[in-house]
């Protein structure tokens, strides 16, 4: 942690996630964000206030793995542990107007995928799935830490890497040809046209999420040895 009076720059902020494996991070200003979205998903701090963007590869799971082994399976493990992560990475940055999380309900809820897009993090494909330019659809999105901070300079917003149409654009239709699951049987029994979607991506095929991680974040599927929730 930085000394009394010392300004955390960004990049020590996003290292420190980095550490806990939320390896990912962009800046852009609150107003280049905000003008993008409708009024309920707006920041609403300074127009150039900075906003810095986190997310995480599969990086993440290992340090979930240790953070369920440590305390037992929550309720939502991930966001419990992201939210820890996240705050103790800020807990001395003394110009934190805001933080908000991925997960959180209206009225805090963000287009996070806009923002990350805006940040030049990650581009927000016809799919609705978000590209990195290294580690393609393999991501996700956590956070967005509000400082009162200027930005000297925004980011030029993401760049299209892959061609959606020939890819994962004619996966998406067969998943949404499947329709709505009815129950948990159902959505058990279609998770895979999701994934297919995912796996039709050229970009970051190398940096694919491992298999336990997928079918936890695809169906809630518990790894073999994790504890009861709340034990």
């Amino acid at each position: 942690m930085s000394g009394v009076g010392e300004m955390v720059s960004v990049e020590e902020i996003g290292a420190r996630c980095a550490r806990g494996g939320i390896d990912l991070a962009a800046v852009t200003a609150a107003g280049a964000y905000d003008e993008l979205v409708d009024a309920p998903f707006r920041l609403g701090a300074a127009p150039d206030a900075t906003v810095l963007v986190l997310g995480n590869t599969r990086a993440l799971w290992p340090h979930l793995e240790r953070f369920v082994s440590e305390h037992g399976l929550l309720d939502d493990p991930v966001d419990t542990y992201v939210m820890r992560t996240v705050r103790e990475a800020t807990a001395d940055v003394r110009d934190v107007v805001d933080i908000r999380f991925s997960h959180e309900p209206p009225p805090r809820r963000i287009a996070i995928q806009r923002l990350a897009d805006r940040a030049g993090l990650a581009w927000l494909s016809p799919s609705h799935l978000c590209v990195h330019p290294t580690y393609g659809p393999w991501i996700a999105l956590r956070a967005a830490v509000v400082l009162e901070r200027s930005i000297t300079e925004v980011p030029s917003p993401a760049e299209a890497p892959c061609d959606c149409a020939a890819n994962c654009l004619p996966r998406l239709q067969e998943a949404i040809a499947a329709g709505e699951p009815a129950d948990n049987d159902e959505m058990v029994a279609q998770w895979h046209l999701w994934l297919a979607m995912r796996d039709a991506c050229p970009v970051g095929r190398a940096h694919r999420y491992g298999d336990e991680q997928i079918r936890y974040h695809y169906i809630g599927e518990r790894p073999e040895g994790w504890p009861v929730a709340g034990s």
